[in-house]
């Protein structure tokens, strides 16, 4: 409601909105709420979704837990193996075995990959506090594109979000994490995971 309406009027209307059934719980003052989901494509199946947003849990979890930096592997790496398509666990595997070469090759100098968050375009300082799914498409290729808005921070500065998309597809029975396109504002720049993994040892 526009601060110069008086207060009176702000609360018929929202009182008119709440018996509409349209008024959402707000999100906390220090987290500003994830941007108000587009509509889906009726073609993307709510499966594919729901896939992506549990891969997207995981990975706030690993904030929560400190294991969000660099490339997935132990325990980590087989909590997500199943969320994701052969291709992409087969480039995360890959990834890690250039990266054992090369600190086994080079000691003392910092790998590639090793403190990045190589699953979004969160930068190194940056906390990732959520995320939304926003719009879904369906590709030509058979492929879902969804919209995975990402609240992130890094002190002292106030959250703020960014915006990347998360390429599913349908393998084995179940939509899995192919891809994902990164924000071009954040960590990421204009690239897809898949081009990090394939060219960070290169």
């Amino acid at each position: 409601m526009p601060q110069h309406r008086s207060a009176m009027v702000g609360g018929f209307a929202i009182a008119l909105l709440a018996m509409a059934g349209c008024v959402r719980t707000a999100a906390p003052a220090s987290v500003p709420a994830p941007a108000a989901a587009d509509a889906a494509d009726a073609r993307v199946p709510a499966e594919a979704i729901e896939a992506a947003s549990a891969f997207y849990r995981l990975h706030v979890r690993a904030y929560a837990d400190g294991s969000a930096a660099g490339l997935p592997q132990g325990a980590r790496l087989a909590a997500c193996g199943p969320q994701v398509t052969r291709a992409l666990r087969g480039r995360l595997r890959e990834a890690l075995r250039l990266q054992d070469r090369f600190i086994a090759e080079h000691p003392g100098d910092k790998p590639p990959l090793i403190e990045d968050d190589v699953f979004s375009s969160s930068f190194q300082d940056e906390n990732l506090l959520g995320f939304a799914p926003g719009r879904a498409t369906m590709l030509a290729d058979g492929s879902a594109r969804i919209d995975i808005v990402l609240t992130v921070a890094a002190a002292p500065d106030p959250p703020r979000q960014r915006r990347d998309y998360a390429l599913m597809r349908r393998e084995d029975g179940a939509w899995k994490l192919d891809d994902i396109e990164f924000d071009r504002s954040g960590a990421g720049g204009n690239a897809r995971l898949s081009l990090v993994l394939d060219e960070a040892f290169r």
